[in-house]
């Protein structure tokens, strides 16, 4: 097992049962008591989790995996603005991905009233509830739950996501740098977005300025893996500026109801 791959069940454990000890896990995942506290102090630096005497103990307020509750009340403009910006690149009869997360979550508020034919793929439970009452087909994908934020990850989600083909996904972000790319702080979240980004022909990631230069745990996806960046106003000029000279693509939307700017060497053509 990779070490990504240990460190990521370890956080659904400590998700699921509020602590852990050293041994246990050192049984569990046949490895030595020292590797576990090497994973706990990697974990601990991330900010998802307090080392304690013998183990670790879950940190749902932390500042670098805050929760679901939490992240809904920040940026909220942002978020609007930017599901907007999103919801210009679908048109009817998409089949689209929608991945967990506050700023997805937005988009699929503004997806309600809209359309009339899309096929929804979502690991979201809070997004399946939103527009359980549009006349969408929705496929919500099983998985293991992250209770904090409602979303499936894991084996079960990636084979879910595997046997479609997308025409466009629209993925979140927990940190997006120029070294590390698109990051997430659960490894085995990672995995299920990787699953999403080989699903879609058109791949786009939602993110506010507060997301960009930043990195967290997990790497989901190099820059060029992703078709369309978009952020909103707050996002650092020098970052954006950085991503043009990749030849890499960025949307920076305005506050909600004005038009989109683009930032970038070239303009995207749509994938339809």
């Amino acid at each position: 097992m990779r070490t990504e791959e240990r460190r990521g069940r370890i956080l659904a454990l400590l998700e699921r049962q509020g602590s852990v000890r050293v041994e246990t896990l050192a049984k569990a995942f046949g490895v030595s008591e020292v590797t576990i506290r090497k994973d706990l102090t990697a974990l601990e630096a991330q900010g998802l989790l307090q080392r304690v005497y013998g183990g670790a103990v879950y940190l749902p307020r932390s500042l670098f995996n805050p929760s679901f509750e939490e992240k809904r009340h920040q940026n909220v403009e942002a978020k609007e603005a930017i599901a907007l910006a999103a919801l210009a690149q679908i048109v009817e009869n998409d089949a689209i991905i929608l991945d967990a997360g506050t700023t997805t979550l937005a988009l699929a508020k503004a997806l309600k009233g809209r359309f009339r034919r899309l096929f929804v793929i979502t690991n979201s439970i809070p997004i399946a509830l939103e527009l359980s009452g549009e006349p969408f087909e929705i496929l919500l994908t099983g998985g293991t739950v992250r209770h904090h934020s409602g979303a499936l990850i894991g084996p079960t989600a990636v084979a879910a996501l595997e046997a479609f083909q997308a025409d466009k996904a629209f993925l979140g972000a927990t940190g997006v740098s120029l070294e590390k790319g698109y990051t997430t702080p659960n490894p085995i979240e990672a995995q299920t977005k990787q699953a999403m980004l080989r699903s879609a022909k058109a791949r786009f990631v939602l993110a506010d300025g507060s997301k960009l230069d930043r990195a967290t745990l997990a790497r989901f996806a190099k820059l060029n893996e992703v078709d369309l960046l978009i952020t909103d106003a707050s996002a650092p000029e020098s970052f954006l500026s950085s991503l043009a000279e990749r030849g890499l693509q960025a949307m920076v939307a305005d506050l909600p109801l004005k038009a989109p700017r683009h930032s970038g060497r070239r303009e995207r053509e749509e994938k339809v």
